[in-house]
């Protein structure tokens, strides 16, 4: 097995001594390549379908794509990485305690636990314990990624720009039987304030704040790799037209950790996107004023109740102090799965993936769950993706259990066993 650190230049020569750097391995018609095209296929275009399962909807992506990986590893494109499926085991010892505890120790406050719950979190987080049997090359893996985030910006851009000649397409309610659907549980529709106008949400997502999380990954994917323009200002539009404050935190996260993890360069680059992104939204006041008013009229929302921001990102550790008041050990055993969703407390409130992974689990889930998802073999631009990818899946919203947006992030950040692309002379060397 390969031991998980970082890829250096050094290693990047032993990587190819023993694998001849193929972008996938014989196995007939699944190769990585279409892995992962097909995985980001399925959780970005089929985000909002469901699964019918008794009176519940799952999101269609994760059977699809858990089987999908169930293929990788017969066909042998993917295996099982030790070390994660270790901490895995972990998780799920964490997850049998809570339970047991819960049990025997019910509380006032966390009336309910699901153990429904804790299988299904379980599922979707075993897709971490995979990764490629064979590096892939890094700009061959990306291309494929911003292939897919190219035509939901050119789709979310359209959608937005189509109702201002009548036509509102942001919904799929009534053209899809409701049972095939989950977008009763999201913000679909979401009208731009003071205005008559939708924020769009990239057609296929569930949620602008979804489709503005996105662009900025493909900002970020752009702006390290590829620096094309036309692709630069796509991304950029589709951000702006979104008009949600969530995909803007990822794209800071970015431009923080270049400013201050890549030296002098890294710094001047930071300082260069930074510049893009406030000349893009100087040029978007001209041209469409009401959405940078609303969106500059968002920063205020982390003071405000019931406001998107005060709920996302001030109530979960509202919540969380509520919890360990009326149980303070429940930091190292958790209150049990699923209770954190119908906590009694006077008070609206979402949850944040880190607080609902301690709140069920306890302080040894969390920390199993973060080194699930950390380690991993990495090369410099995927190290450089972890900040903003884990913005995205840890802050922005309750993610650990949306399957079409987890596994994105567990695909780029953990499963995907990359090389970075050597120019003609270092391949011939290394070969």
């Amino acid at each position: 097995m390969v031991s998980s650190r970082v890829v250096r230049p050094g290693a990047n020569r032993n990587i190819n001594r023993r694998t001849t750097l193929r972008e996938h391995v014989d196995s007939g018609w699944l190769t990585a390549e279409r892995f992962v095209g097909l995985t980001l296929g399925i959780c970005l275009f089929l985000q909002r379908f469901a699964l019918p399962y008794g009176s519940l909807e799952v999101s269609i992506a994760m059977p699809l794509v858990l089987a999908l990986g169930a293929w990788g590893l017969m066909v042998g494109i993917l295996t099982v990485d030790r070390r994660r499926a270790a901490f895995f085991l972990g998780l799920v010892a964490c997850g049998l305690v809570a339970t047991a505890v819960h049990a025997t120790y019910p509380l006032a406050i966390a009336p309910r636990t699901s153990l429904n719950s804790l299988v299904y979190w379980l599922a979707m987080t075993s897709f971490a314990v995979l990764r490629f049997s064979a590096p892939m090359d890094e700009r061959r893996f990306f291309s494929l990624l911003a292939i897919i985030l190219e035509l939901v910006a050119i789709a979310g851009i359209a959608e937005f720009v189509a109702q201002l000649v009548g036509l509102r397409l942001f919904s799929f309610s009534g053209l899809v039987p409701a049972n095939l659907l989950i977008e009763h549980e999201y913000d679909v529709v979401a009208p731009i304030a003071g205005t008559s106008l939708l924020r769009s949400n990239g057609f296929f997502l569930v949620e602008p704040s979804v489709f503005s999380q996105f662009m900025a990954v493909g900002v970020i994917v752009e702006w390290l790799l590829f620096r094309r323009p036309a692709r630069l200002a796509l991304y950029l539009v589709g951000l702006l037209v979104s008009v949600s404050g969530s995909g803007w935190m990822v794209l800071c996260a970015f431009v923080v950790e270049l400013a201050f993890v890549t030296g002098a360069l890294g710094a001047l680059r930071a300082l260069v996107l930074a510049g893009v992104c406030v000349l893009a939204m100087a040029l978007a006041s001209l041209v469409i004023p009401d959405i940078t008013s609303a969106l500059t009229d968002r920063v205020g929302e982390f003071s405000v109740q019931g406001s998107s921001g005060y709920d996302r990102f001030v109530t979960p550790f509202m919540v969380l102090t509520q919890v360990l008041k009326a149980a303070p050990w429940s930091i190292l055993t958790g209150i049990g799965p699923g209770a954190s969703e119908q906590l009694l407390v006077p008070f609206f409130y979402q949850l944040n993936t880190p607080v609902k992974v301690m709140l069920e689990y306890g302080l040894p889930g969390l920390l199993f769950y973060l080194l699930l998802l950390l380690d991993a073999i990495r090369t410099p631009t995927q190290w450089l993706l972890i900040g903003p990818l884990f913005v995205l899946l840890m802050f922005t919203g309750g993610y650990q259990e949306f399957a079409p947006i987890l596994f994105p992030v567990l695909l780029i950040s953990t499963v995907a066993l990359l090389h970075p692309n050597l120019s003609p002379r270092l391949r011939a060397r290394e070969s």
